[in-house]
């Protein structure tokens, strides 16, 4: 859409970063700088305050868990490939261009290369997408046979496929633990904010108040909030449309005389081989949080391997398994920007249903220094890195470019602006 999503109220001034380089690990003293406070230590939230600790920026990051990457960055190995669609359009775009930016990031940052066991993080064994139609040619895939897949894989293949050289996989929550190891980075896990509030803070300066249900309070002129399915839990955000979806992945034993799958097969369910076994997912359960394993998904799982790879055999009973709940959007797009008031929006844009000019919308209202990142749904190992280096630019105000060019795809207040225009009342 159109519409003045570059330029919103916010009187917050830019983030006054540490003199460093901004290539080289962290050597200065961050005790005269304000930190950003996030809430969330998921994939959001770790790059995130990866990316501003390495701006010379102090980072608190805080989570309800003990320790970092729970929830669906809990995960113990995630896809890596760009989502495309038939039909080119803004949303592939960002997502090509946000894989892009991980490899760039994986390739320049020797400390997250590896996971704690010594072994590469990132395993870049291609991925196939099977399709059931044919894809436009495309640089960044390529269309493959069903001779073709199935040399690829060494497993028999129900048709052709998109196959992406420079994907594969990784394990979210190792890639969360290496994020963090960073001297800007002070972590409080096991710390669950029941509220945050605008309070004034000395110097004049407006920021916020965040209140733990042990009593404890923390202060910042800047708050992100990456909190997965929790992010619309406060009130300031309450009326962001994020649903959780609960998922599960199996893995399972290779049986002696099965075929070992030699790349990330990707259908209806994926099946991601390590070492004699592979891993298989995910069920996708709408509004269910339990995040306890269950034997019914391990069968779903292994039902989902037979109908994607028959000529894999293993052994039925799961070895292992992982559940965790994931924060979706209805447009399967992460929110990234600055935290919108609804009530101010409603109001200043009510007349976009009667078709007023764009030209006389004014700043989008916010909340001043308060950012939301979240809404990833099954995509945050792909998509996390970019979003997160589109608010960090933000937050220092260093560029407005990335913003200007994913704002319209991003940004938090579109579902609410949508709604403005067909007339609609979104419940929360």
């Amino acid at each position: 859409m159109n519409l003045p999503w570059n330029r919103f109220e916010s009187a917050t001034p830019p983030l006054t970063p540490g003199k460093q380089s901004l290539t080289l690990p962290f050597r200065g003293s961050m005790s005269t700088i304000e930190p950003v406070i996030i809430i969330g230590a998921g994939l959001a939230g770790c790059w995130t305050a990866r990316l501003l600790a390495e701006h010379g920026l102090p980072v608190r990051l805080i989570d309800s868990h003990q320790g970092v990457a729970h929830a669906a960055s809990g995960n113990p190995a995630g896809i890596v490939k760009p989502y495309v669609t038939r039909t080119p359009c803004l949303a592939m775009d960002f997502h090509v261009a946000a894989h892009q930016y991980l490899l760039q990031q994986l390739r320049s940052k020797p400390d997250i290369r590896q996971s704690s066991a010594n072994e590469a993080l990132f395993n870049d064994i291609g991925v196939l997408q099977l399709v059931e139609q044919a894809y436009p040619e495309s640089a960044h895939y390529g269309s493959v046979t069903r001779t073709e897949a199935q040399t690829l894989a060494g497993l028999a293949m129900m048709g052709g496929a998109l196959h992406f050289k420079n994907s594969g996989w990784l394990n979210p929550g190792e890639l969360c633990r290496s994020l963090v190891k960073h001297p800007g980075i002070t972590l409080s896990t096991g710390c669950t904010i029941s509220s945050i509030n605008r309070i004034q803070l000395p110097q004049l300066k407006n920021g916020w108040q965040l209140v733990t249900a042990e009593g404890k309070q923390y202060r910042a002129v800047r708050l992100v909030l990456a909190s997965g399915s929790a992010l619309n839990g406060f009130q300031q955000t309450h009326a962001l449309p994020i649903t959780a979806a609960r998922g599960q992945i199996s893995r399972f034993g290779l049986q002696d005389d099965s075929p070992r799958p030699q790349c990330v097969v990707n259908g209806k369910h994926y099946i991601i081989p390590d070492g004699d076994t592979v891993l298989v997912g995910a069920t996708f359960d709408r509004d269910i949080v339990d995040e306890r394993v269950n034997l019914q998904d391990h069968t779903r799982n292994l039902s989902g391997l037979r109908q994607t790879a028959p000529s894999l055999r293993v052994h039925d009973t799961a070895l292992a398994g992982y559940a965790g709940v994931r924060a979706t959007t209805p447009d399967r797009l992460p929110m990234v920007g600055p935290a919108p008031d609804t009530e101010q929006i409603a109001s200043v844009y009510a007349d976009l249903k009667h078709g007023r000019p764009l030209h006389e919308l004014p700043a989008l209202p916010c909340h001043e220094g308060l950012y939301v990142l979240g809404g990833l749904g099954s995509r945050g190992i792909v998509s996390a890195p970019l979003a997160a280096n589109i608010l960090t630019q933000l937050l220092m105000h260093l560029s407005t470019e990335s913003w200007k060019q994913w704002a319209p795809l991003l940004n938090p207040a579109r579902f609410q602006i949508r709604d403005i225009k067909r007339g609609k009342v979104r419940t929360s």
